[in-house]
């Protein structure tokens, strides 16, 4: 069980706007974080004249402690940002950092008008990246506090652009204030302003005071925060106990599936599926919409199937796949060690799709289920350290067959086990055409209880964070 999902998001910090002229500087806030009425964490930040440091005017800091369980694991995650700014609160520099079960990820990024250049450590080594800013696109130096100076006017939609350190990547944000609700925090009532956040990451909602103050955040994955004094969100957090995060978000269809394993088709309803970009149609798998019900789809698997002797062999010079062969911050198989784990592993193996088989069972019989491990770390760092969860498993495997010169893509979704759809990632590779491969499974072939809704390099996986513990899910049938 332990080698299955671990889809578990941390940064609610970057889809969240409120307005940073309405705050006396320097200005902090603290808010607790809460699933059902168990504490699991506290969000702490704070805008502050700045040092100097590049020429700032402001330094925005934010961190975020949360305490879960996970496939009845303990796991940690801290996540910390500090974002220097110009008077406009326009981004000039940014340190983001995550940490969870002994291991660091940290993105240290520079902007400039054209390009944010990064520094991404995660895990052994580093690597470098630059980002092109599009041009006519301003950033904001950090959502929190990203809103021009005035009320926001109910039903009018603001359309705002940043850098998400999450996926490495420039991101829109469009923020809604929908009405005013009162509400109670402590024993304080407002006459609060609700405000929609829609993002890459997902919708949330939170509840702000005409002082700009966020009393409320209705989070993803059924997070909810409130604020509070520092003490008081600092205190009570819940170590251990409680629901298992991975099992509350999980997705449980109407039946059970006997068997899953072996599972050749699969005919299934999800309801509350509504984005068409994660309406991934191939050999595998459909996606269709179902007339008259909104955000519902029926999708139909197959288990997939190759026939080994027509696969190519080695050398072979594959065309058109440049994304799917290169090496980036976590799927790093430019690394010595990754070249040299993927010659050994495949030996003098000239059948390519033979050698995704021996790249599967050398990972399923090295590496060891680990899941408190909250982060996303590079394939070179799961390589030396040999434990991780699915997300690891399928960034080490697409690294080792990039590495060999295979092109490869990292699949996100879901997958049938233990009573549940929980969330998943596996590696897909092409062998003369394309071709699922799950190492935290004991068998080549990909039954038809996976479900895929992302595909790409490692960071797409955070797509999922928009359907995660809001899908419902209908099995018609499967054999």
């Amino acid at each position: 069980m332990k080698r299955f999902v671990r889809l578990v998001l941390t940064l609610i910090l970057l889809t969240v706007a409120a307005c940073a002229h309405a705050y006396k500087i320097p200005y902090e806030a603290w808010m607790g974080s809460y699933i059902g009425e168990k504490k699991v964490g506290y969000l702490s930040f704070k805008i502050e004249k700045s040092d100097g440091k590049d020429s700032s005017v402001y330094k925005i800091s934010s961190v975020m402690n949360n305490h879960l369980t996970v496939l009845g694991a303990e796991l940690t995650q801290l996540v910390a940002t500090v974002v220097y700014t110009d008077a406009q609160y326009a981004p000039l520099s940014e340190s983001f950092s995550m940490s969870s079960g002994g291991k660091t990820t940290r993105i240290d990024s520079k902007f400039t008008n054209n390009s944010i250049n990064c520094i991404i450590s995660a895990g052994s080594g580093s690597s470098k990246q630059s980002i092109p800013i599009p041009k006519g696109v301003s950033l904001v130096g950090d959502s929190l506090f990203a809103l021009p100076g005035g009320k926001m006017k109910i039903g009018k939609e603001y359309s705002l652009s940043y850098f998400n350190p999450l996926t490495i990547s420039i991101d829109s944000l469009k923020i809604k204030a929908e009405g005013r609700e009162k509400i109670t925090i402590g024993k304080k009532q407002y006459d609060a302003l609700v405000v929609m956040n829609t993002s890459a990451l997902g919708d949330m909602k939170t509840w702000q005071s005409d002082e700009g103050d966020i009393l409320k955040i209705q989070a993803m994955m059924g997070i909810i925060m409130i604020m509070e004094d520092r003490r008081t969100a600092m205190s009570g957090i819940t170590i251990g106990g409680g629901d298992d995060f991975a099992v509350r978000n999980s997705l449980k269809p109407d039946k059970e599936i006997l068997n899953p394993r072996s599972v050749k088709e699969l005919d299934i309803i999800l309801k509350g599926f509504s984005d068409p970009k994660m309406m991934i149609n191939d050999k595998q798998q459909t996606f269709e919409a179902i007339d008259g019900q909104k955000d519902s789809v029926r999708v139909k698997t197959k288990a997939s199937t190759f026939d080994e002797s027509k696969s190519v062999s080695f050398p072979f010079n594959p065309v058109d796949f440049a994304l799917e062969l290169l090496a980036t911050p976590y799927v790093d198989s430019d690394v010595a060690a990754i070249k040299t784990a993927a010659t050994k592993i495949i030996g003098d193996e000239k059948n390519v799709y033979r050698a995704c088989c021996k790249i599967r069972e050398w990972i399923y019989a090295n590496m060891k289920p680990k899941a408190d491990i909250g982060i996303t770390r590079s394939a070179s760092d799961v390589l030396q350290s040999k434990v991780g969860v699915c997300r690891d498993y399928a960034i080490l495997f697409a690294a080792l067959t990039r590495a060999a010169g295979i092109p490869s893509r990292i699949a996100s979704g879901v997958l049938y086990t233990n009573g549940s759809f929980y969330y998943h990632a596996w590696v897909e590779c092409y062998v003369g055409e394309w071709v699922p491969f799950d190492a935290t499974l004991s068998q080549n072939q990909v039954d038809a209880t996976h479900i895929k809704m992302a595909q790409g390099d490692a960071t797409t996986m955070f797509a999922l964070s928009k359907v995660i513990g809001s899908l419902k899910a209908e099995i018609k049938d499967y054999k």
